[in-house]
């Protein structure tokens, strides 16, 4: 029981994902791939105006966080995973050096950094805890969990873990080409509480990396959302497949999962 954390919550936002909708039933229908023109995340905890000046990537990242803060205390650390970040805030940096007068606004240099989101978080949720944002390309999600795994049994405190992207503006999408918006969030405490949803160990290994189970996931691999990389974990959580999940992290080594359902 040395490397094991116990899940406390876990949440999937997605434009046609319902939050009142069992998880494994969602997983199966990959219903929450339904397109829906204009769909942007529309986190409680921000006024409409915050809103409208935020990107979509962030507001779907504090959508995420809002989901999961009532499962952690409030001396929690927090950790955002995004393969790709502020896309459309340095589309638009990038668009305004093309001009003669080159006019920026202080605040889109501001939103642009890959931190964006998880200092938006903090602010929006009067957070003072640590708050990490990390990008690992295709390892986001195995890198993202590694950093929350490690932080959590060291420091044995609670933590949240944020991972989402969405679509990127042209001419980024070219090479990247992402075409559904989703977050994925996990809360994770070193403690067994009575809500605990699940126990997961936790090792490093050399192993390839597991795949999905049900039609639904390999609909959702086919958006190349690197958040989806952690469907294979989502269905052991919801009570889909059985065994270990082996996640991919850099330099061909992997992060795997055993995962005990409460």
């Amino acid at each position: 029981m040395q490397n094991t954390l116990f899940l406390n919550n876990v949440t999937l936002i997605a434009p046609g994902a319902d939050e009142g909708r069992d998880l494994a039933d969602t997983l199966r229908s990959g219903e929450f791939l339904l397109p829906e023109e204009g769909w942007k995340a529309a986190p409680d905890c921000l006024p409409p105006r915050s809103r409208r000046r935020l990107s979509p990537q962030t507001l779907l990242a504090i959508s995420v966080a809002e989901r999961l803060n009532p499962s952690l205390s409030q001396d929690a650390a927090w950790v955002f995973a995004s393969a790709y970040g502020e896309g459309e805030t340095l589309k638009v940096i990038l668009d305004a050096l093309r001009t003669p007068e080159m006019a920026i606004r202080p605040l889109r240099f501001q939103n642009s950094v890959h931190n964006a989101a998880s200092g938006q978080w903090t602010i929006a949720a009067g957070i003072r805890s640590a708050a990490t944002s990390i990008c690992g390309s295709d390892c986001t999600v195995g890198a993202g969990l590694l950093k929350t795994f490690m932080q959590a049994k060291l420091e044995d405190r609670p933590v949240g873990l944020v991972m989402y992207d969405t679509p990127l503006p042209f001419p980024l999408s070219t090479s990247h080409r992402l075409t559904v918006p989703a977050g994925i969030g996990m809360a994770f405490s070193t403690k067994q509480s009575p809500n605990a949803k699940a126990a997961i160990e936790f090792s490093l290994c050399d192993t390839p990396h597991s795949a999905v189970l049900t039609e639904g996931a390999k609909k959702a691999l086919a958006t190349r959302n690197p958040v989806f990389s952690a469907l294979p974990l989502l269905e052991r959580i919801s009570g889909i497949g059985e065994g270990e999940v082996v996640l991919q992290l850099n330099g061909g080594s992997g992060l795997r999962t055993k995962i005990t359902r409460l």
